[in-house]
């Protein structure tokens, strides 16, 4: 009986493993059929990438490396340490990965982690909890971004960003049956600036290289993938795939500002597929759940959504 049941275990994975593969070469195959198309998406996704991305994420994502490396990131998080770190099962010194990850935003906050983790800054259990709940879109696109391009109005980009800050908090508060202690590690004289540097432009930059291939993937298979999908489909698929594009698509449509915000507070903390993807690719010292982090996603969400009908019921 074992021989027979480890025999369907591997026909059962040969199985997947074919299924998977015939995927691949249905979507090649796709890719070439529609070059046009493929062409026409990845120029626009290039240009999101270039022109949004980029200039809204790369002098942070420095920064925060480099004010990290000198000790004053830990000066941010002093004040909200000493009110949220006891309650969220976390040390004074710990919470510095939380402000981290909210100002480098995902997934540069998730391959910050994982190299905190690689070093032995922190336990792969905590950094798994971290990656879990600290899921944030970067400050520069939700204030600058959507508060100022989307919505004209830069206190409702604040407003968001305080959302997502909020129910990232929640969701460590829901986790903190995990401890974090921070036990820092590595030479403790004080850091060269030209290398600090030099180092967080280059950890940066391949973050950012790698953020535009996966948006570039995900926007040009996407619009071919909804185009053998029912309509009904299209937009939903095309909105959830990527957050940036789908914050745009949504702005586009015929909604009121309540209905947007609302809608682009619940796109911001599920954080769409192609940030899953790339979370899950630079995540592997942690070796996240991807199951387990969609769930939280999810919860997220429904904490995002939550809030902002409380505060819209409050105000309105």
């Amino acid at each position: 009986m074992k021989i027979l049941n480890q025999t369907y275990v591997v026909s059962g994975d040969v199985m997947k493993k074919s299924i998977f593969q015939l995927m691949l070469i249905l979507l090649l195959l796709i890719v070439l059929w529609y070059g046009k198309s493929n062409f026409e998406s990845s120029k626009e996704a290039l240009v999101l990438w270039f022109e949004t991305l980029v200039p809204s994420m790369l002098c942070v994502m420095v920064l925060v490396r480099v004010i990290f490396a000198y000790g004053g990131l830990a000066l941010i998080a002093k004040p909200f340490a000493f009110f949220l770190a006891k309650p969220l099962n976390m040390s004074r010194k710990s919470f510095v990965y939380v402000m981290a990850m909210l100002l480098l935003g995902f997934p540069a906050g998730a391959a910050f982690i994982n190299e905190e983790v690689k070093k032995g800054s922190l336990h792969q259990k905590e950094g798994e909890r971290l990656l879990y709940a600290c899921s944030f879109a970067t400050p520069g696109f939700i204030i600058l971004t959507l508060g100022n391009a989307v919505f004209h109005d830069i206190k409702i980009g604040l407003f968001l960003f305080a959302i997502q800050f909020i129910s990232g908090l929640l969701l460590l508060f829901i986790t903190r049956k995990q401890p974090i202690d921070a036990k820092p590690v590595g030479n403790r004289q004080e850091p060269v600036f030209a290398r600090v540097l030099a180092q967080a432009i280059k950890d940066s930059g391949i973050t950012l290289y790698m953020m535009g291939g996966y948006l570039m993937l995900c926007m040009s298979c996407i619009p071919l993938i909804t185009q053998l999908l029912p309509e009904l489909l299209e937009l939903p698929l095309t909105v959830i795939s990527e957050f940036s594009s789908g914050c745009i698509k949504l702005a586009s449509l015929p909604l009121s500002d309540r209905s947007l915000t609302l809608l682009i507070a619940m796109l911001l903390s599920f954080g769409g597929f192609c940030v899953h993807m790339q979370i899950m690719c630079m995540s592997e010292a942690i070796a996240p759940n991807y199951r387990k982090y969609l769930c939280y996603r999810i919860l997220q969400v429904l904490l995002s959504a939550l809030l902002i009908l409380s505060v819209q019921a409050i105000l309105y």
